[in-house]
């Protein structure tokens, strides 16, 4: 079969249902490659937020929940092809890097942004934004994602442990585990390989507390099934805070635009500029819910044309039963409360091989919709990527020491590196000649 009849074949499916047998496989497929990460992220937020277990918990909950409900209006409503909506990395960067301002601040922040965003959509510009977002552009904004949870990842790896109080055995515990599931995931195909960072949470945390890395937990889970009450943090709305996460969002667009064309190619779609304009849409009005909830905005994730290329089925209804799997999942706090028993170095281990995997993303970008890597592509990405890292290291005296209406902007690596990517992407003479 030519890649022609593969392509035609694929759109042949967009519509239907599988066989019952074949539905189910693809469903947890899509499950076991959202799942982890879903909970890392969140985790990381939480973390960030400085949540008590209890306060976690809920957390994740409200973001299962969100995320559920809106893969169903993405596949009912929205962009209605096989894309896996998940918590947005931007998102968390800009959460992260803002945390200081206070929930109030970055949720109004988020809150516009999602309005800005839907706006978009319902108009009719999204789709047209792409011109901003060339591919170093879009190569430096996964490199700056990668760059800026380094901070978080060492909060996660570097913990006193029972095994004389080292700093070093969980980092050399962490670095150990990350490279058997990197390794497994390039041995395996299909639902196994994806299925390996699922299986490394589960064997890294009973070999943790086995060889007594730390002590156990405990855990008391009731069975219970409930949903927590949203958070009453209310919304303030600060300029250089909103200035930062609309240029968050900037870039959250850019993510669903790759990954939305890449689908309407593999399936030919000709109407995919309305596809993507009721997916930003969608996703706008996901992100306001998102802020009043207390959570983190979706994006339909980069993974999705790879799936489908490795299902050889592009049934966007596949993905309804995961939906209603992951809002079960939310309501399930028990569930929940598993998740806490994970440890910190064996979740550094999971965003680890996340973000290398998105440092990946970002040079196969440059290869798969660019010309290659040249010298004039290799600066946008390099110049952004030390950037983002120098402002991301930044000393705390430092980065108090900026002005307080520029500290958000400023003081924030993803921000000032993208900018400066855009910047240069968008000035910077073209080469003649590729070098």
């Amino acid at each position: 079969m030519t890649q022609q009849d593969h392509e035609n074949q694929l759109n042949k499916t967009l519509d239907r249902w599988p066989p019952t047998t074949v539905t189910a496989v693809l469903s947890l497929q899509w499950l076991v490659v959202l799942v982890p990460g879903l909970l890392v992220v969140g985790d990381l937020v939480a973390m960030a937020w400085g949540l008590e277990p209890a306060g976690r918990i809920a957390f994740l909950q409200r973001l299962l929940v969100l995320i559920g409900m809106v893969q169903m209006a993405q596949v009912l409503f929205g962009h209605r092809m096989p894309g896996l909506a998940g918590p947005s990395s931007v998102l968390l960067v800009g959460i992260i890097s803002t945390v200081g301002s206070g929930p109030a601040s970055v949720y109004g922040a988020m809150a516009i942004g999602g309005v800005l965003m839907a706006l978009l959509g319902f108009t009719g510009l999204a789709a047209r934004l792409g011109k901003l977002y060339t591919p170093p552009v879009l190569a430096s904004t996964l490199m700056l994602i990668a760059v800026n949870l380094v901070p978080a990842m060492q909060n996660m790896i570097f913990v006193k442990t029972a095994v004389g109080q080292s700093w070093a055995a969980p980092f050399l515990f962490t670095m150990v585990l990350s490279g058997l599931i990197l390794w497994s995931q390039l041995r395996l195909k299909g639902l196994l390989g994806a299925s390996m960072i699922v299986v490394g949470m589960l064997v890294g945390s009973v070999v943790y507390y086995a060889i007594g890395m730390g002590p156990f937990p405990g855990w008391h889970g009731t069975g219970a099934v409930g949903f927590s009450l949203l958070p009453d943090h209310g919304l303030s709305f600060e300029p250089p805070v909103v200035a930062a996460f609309l240029i968050c969002y900037l870039a959250l667009i850019s993510n669903e635009l790759g990954t939305l064309e890449s689908l309407g190619h593999i399936l030919e779609l000709d109407d995919l500029e309305k596809r993507v304009n009721r997916s930003v849409s969608v996703g706008g009005l996901s992100c306001v819910a998102a802020a009043f909830g207390g959570t983190l905005g979706p994006v339909t994730y980069a993974v999705s044309p790879g799936v489908v290329l490795a299902t050889h089925n592009a049934s966007r209804w596949t993905l309804l039963p995961a939906a209603v799997a992951t809002v079960l999942l939310g309501l399930w706090p028990t569930g929940m409360e598993l998740f806490q028993l994970v440890p910190q170095p064996v979740g550094g281990a999971i965003v680890f091989c996340l973000m290398s995997y998105t440092a990946f993303a970002s040079l196969s970008v440059l290869q798969t919709r660019g010309q290659g890597l040249n010298r004039r592509s290799g600066l946008v990405l390099g110049a952004a990527t030390i950037c983002g890292v120098i402002i991301t290291f930044m000393p705390p005296e430092a980065k108090m020491a900026l002005n307080p209406y520029l500290r958000p902007v400023l003081g924030n690596g993803f921000v000032t590196g993208l900018v400066l990517a855009l910047i240069l992407e968008h000035t910077l003479p073209q080469l003649r000649f590729d070098e």
